[in-house]
């Protein structure tokens, strides 16, 4: 027992003293706090910095969505009004297959003379029933460079409302075609309308024989 009261005493006189001893004890304190830092200061800091991003992110993603919300309403309008006017049609207006096929055979003429072609003759076709629509369409012969010709069909395929074109013939009078080479041609216009076939007008329906005596 008091050998080895005598080897702590001897360990503890081996500890330096005065400001060397004050020296290495404040080495020890600060080595003791770093490790505290790193094991919970750091850490803990760095969770606290997290959770901040975190709430920052959400509550800029909540006012870019609120301020979506609230110009929503004027989006929609501005998208209505943009299809509203320059929005393709696809089906052409008319109460009836006659009404329809004339308002066609209009517009197809309106094309070819607006490009400079001549139509030389125009049909109405009878209409035909293609599932919940009707199919009206026109016969058209018309005269025209090949470079106006070409510009018609495409003009015709590119329509509002929107167009077909069928049975397409091509007659030229020279081999080598040309942007002024002439040409006649004819062919099938085609229109959808919306509806059920035109109901048989009075005349047409025939009136029962009279059976009384």
């Amino acid at each position: 027992m008091a050998t080895s009261q005598r080897s702590l005493g001897t360990r503890a006189g081996s500890l330096p003293e005065g400001r060397a001893g004050r020296a290495l004890a404040l080495g020890i304190a600060a080595i003791i706090l770093l490790l505290l830092w790193e094991a919970v200061g750091s850490p803990l800091i760095d969770w606290y910095q997290d959770r901040a991003q975190a709430i920052a992110g959400r509550r800029a993603l909540v006012a870019h969505m609120q301020t979506l919300a609230a110009d929503l309403p004027a989006l929609r309008q501005a998208a209505a009004s943009s299809a509203a006017r320059t929005g393709p049609v696809a089906l052409i207006e008319g109460s009836s297959d006659a009404v329809a096929a004339a308002a066609l055979q209009e517009k197809v003429q309106q094309m070819a003379a607006s490009l400079g072609a001549t139509l030389s003759s125009t049909e109405s076709l009878p209409a035909s029933q293609a599932g919940a629509y009707r199919r009206v369409g026109v016969r058209i012969s018309v005269s025209a460079t090949f470079e106006v010709m070409v510009r018609l069909i495409a003009a015709i395929e590119q329509a509002s409302p929107s167009m077909l074109i069928d049975d397409l013939q091509l007659h030229g009078s020279r081999i080598l075609l040309q942007a002024s080479t002439p040409l006649e041609g004819a062919l099938t216009v085609m229109a959808f309308r919306s509806g059920k076939p035109d109901a048989p007008t009075a005349a047409g329906a025939g009136a029962p024989d009279d059976q009384s005596p």
